[in-house]
């Protein structure tokens, strides 16, 4: 028995010792971050300081010897590089891409072929801000990497404004078997009116609905209304978010041509593309929507009926005129209702107008 309690006891003194040694890592631990992080701070600021200094200096050697004397803090310069570059461009851009070449380039050079893949991913994207045109063959043997390294790599690529360049990342995003759609809508995005011709061709291709639906969306954002043609063959594709995107779109791209299109849509099986195409009649204020507006006052889906409310409500006074006959009605109480709120949105707008 007196074995049994000597052992319960040490058992006991065992696991305070361990909980006491835990806890005292765990502070210790924090207590070093917290010394850390003040140092690398003191340290950003002392070197951000002589920065703006060598920015604003009217020599380029400057950039060089701040380089050159801070070479040896890279996690500092990296962190400086990524805050200034988001932000500058031009003469302000060129002495941040000396600092790299002298203070970083080598380094980043070897963590692109790290293991880790955070090294990776930092490095790539160091490189998109500085990199060389000419060097690009490294850029594209990251196209192999790991999703969210790819990524980095095809923003980086688009940065550049040659065709060569725009031609890899829709190359990129085609062969991307799991592509991060919202990365992708911003790469794409930025290309503006440059990504016109490399979505006509894509949308040729056999891609996923995924990349469809992103591709149409990005038109009418943009917006690019030439390519107005190459989404209205969509309108009518079996896949129901598809035709979300094309009514979307062509709201986004207020081509009158495309109304007859939206009509046939506000017709459609889907209570989703209805609103949409509803919706995107009204940004396109056509006499010619006035009976489907009119008449989607009385679908069963009260999105349809609010966007109809707004179509109206950017007619005129043929829109007026309309509303005023709902809310006259007296077979559907909803399309009355609905009316009757638009008319008295209209009015208060109006008096507020006025005085």
């Amino acid at each position: 028995m007196n074995h049994l309690v000597i052992f319960i006891r040490f058992s006991v003194f065992i696991l305070i010792l361990f909980a006491l040694l835990i806890l005292l890592y765990i502070v210790s631990r924090r207590v070093y971050q917290q010394v850390k992080d003040k140092r690398f701070r003191r340290r950003y600021l002392q070197i951000e300081e002589e920065l703006l200094n060598a920015l604003s200096a009217t020599e380029p050697e400057s950039a060089a010897l701040l380089a050159e004397k801070y070479a040896k803090y890279p996690k500092v310069l990296t962190k400086l590089l990524f805050d200034y570059a988001k932000v500058l461009i031009g003469p302000e851009r060129d002495r941040l891409k000396i600092i790299f070449r002298i203070a970083l380039e080598k380094k980043s050079t070897r963590d692109l072929s790290s293991r880790r893949t955070m090294r990776r991913l930092q490095a790539t994207r160091l490189f998109g801000f500085f990199f060389d045109p000419l060097k690009m063959d490294f850029m594209l043997k990251l196209l192999n990497d790991k999703p969210i390294v790819r990524l980095a790599a095809v923003q980086a690529i688009s940065q550049l404004p040659s065709a060569e360049a725009l031609s890899i990342v829709f190359r990129a995003f085609e062969a991307d078997s799991c592509p991060n759609v919202h990365s992708y809508t911003s790469v794409i995005f930025s290309l503006g009116g440059r990504a016109e011709g490399y979505i006509r061709e894509t949308l040729k291709n056999p891609i996923s609905l995924e990349k469809i639906a992103l591709l149409i969306e990005l038109v009418g954002a943009i917006p690019i209304r030439s390519l107005c043609q190459d989404i209205l063959p969509f309108a009518g594709h079996a896949e129901k978010e598809i035709r979300i995107k094309v009514a979307r779109a062509l709201g986004g791209l207020l081509i009158p041509d495309s109304v007859p299109v939206l009509i046939r849509m506000a017709s459609d099986e889907a209570w989703e593309v209805q609103a949409q195409a509803i919706k995107s009649l009204g940004k396109l204020k056509s006499p010619e929507a006035l009976d489907i507006l009119a008449g989607s006052f009385y679908s069963k889906n009260w999105h349809v009926r609010f966007n109809a409310r707004a179509g109206l409500m950017n007619l005129g006074e043929a829109g007026v005129k309309r509303l005023e006959e709902i809310a006259q009605q007296t077979r559907d109480g909803y399309a009355a209702a609905m009316a009757a709120m638009a008319l008295h949105d209209i009015y208060l707008s109006s008096e507020s107008m006025s005085s």
